[in-house]
């Protein structure tokens, strides 16, 4: 039974989750190196010839003549509940599906993207408060904490590979800034969950008034007026715009340009963008 010490490591991932995975992979004993230049990958992997590969919200397909280095494989760290969320936004994509849970998965990295046989999984709750930022931090946290003991039962011959489901797979989509564009003719629940899987990054947004205008945070009011959707009105001093049904009252907005606001702050300044007036309660 091989000691920590004598199992090398290499990562790769975003530089934001290095540190990270650094401190519970060495505070386990094991030897850590990450790869930050990905175009001489193979020749520095060779030169370290590492035991065990880790990969963490890398976006990048590795080749195979790079996972067939270390003697364990490759172990990905994947925020989602596999076969569900495949490829690179699992995590938008369960916000946007308005999904109550959703997971982390521990798999053998193959050439095929998220298709590898899993040795870990756990259910983890999805926050009413959650965006896809606060979410993705949280399970990759987690995949941080679990991983110096999955380490050690992987390299001893302590898990045995559950191969995926192909007949449930889901996959998901790059984010791309355009999906950003409210449709006001959808429901209210269906934009917060736009709202919370694409903030901060690359974000929500509407044109209000031939304003770009970046909605960072909303809530759901009742609205029965037979108005259109996409009419904006006031709420009790606030920006509201109306939806496919009720409205959703406008709580911090950022100009195009500019810091972010409260919605009201906004409203003093900019009474032009009000389409419809509504009586006062």
């Amino acid at each position: 039974m091989p000691h920590n010490s004598e199992l090398k490591i290499i990562f790769l991932g975003h530089p934001k989750y290095e540190e990270m995975y650094r401190k519970e992979l060495e505070g386990a004993g094991y030897e850590f190196s990450a790869i930050r230049d990905f175009g001489n990958a193979k020749k520095t992997t060779t030169k370290i010839r590492p035991g065990l590969g880790v990969i963490a919200c890398f976006g990048k397909i590795i080749p195979e003549d790079i996972l067939k280095i270390p003697k364990h494989g490759f172990l990905n760290i994947h925020p989602s509940l596999l076969p569900r969320w495949r490829g690179p936004s699992p995590v938008r994509s369960a916000l946007l599906a308005g999904e109550e849970k959703t997971g982390l998965t521990i798999h053998l990295t193959t050439a095929k993207v998220d298709a590898g046989d899993i040795i870990f999984q756990e259910e983890f709750p999805v926050e009413a408060n959650d965006n896809y930022l606060t979410l993705e931090e949280k399970l990759f946290s987690l995949g941080a904490k679990r991983l110096p003991d999955i380490i050690k039962k992987w390299v001893n011959g302590g898990i045995h590979p559950q191969k995926q489901d192909e007949s449930a797979a889901t996959y998901s989509k790059k984010a791309r800034t355009e999906d950003g564009l409210i449709n006001w003719a959808r429901s209210p629940e269906e934009i917060l969950r736009q709202i919370r899987a694409y903030s901060p990054d690359p974000g929500v947004y509407a044109l209000i008034n031939r304003k770009r205008l970046k909605i960072k945070r909303a809530e759901m009011i009742e609205n029965k007026q037979n108005i259109a959707p996409g009419a904006v009105f006031e709420a009790d001093s606030w920006p509201a715009v109306k939806c496919g049904h009720n409205a959703l009252k406008l709580l911090v907005l950022q100009p195009e340009g500019k810091k972010d606001m409260p919605g009201d702050a906004y409203l003093r300044g900019h009474k032009e963008i009000i389409q419809i007036t509504t009586p006062r309660r």
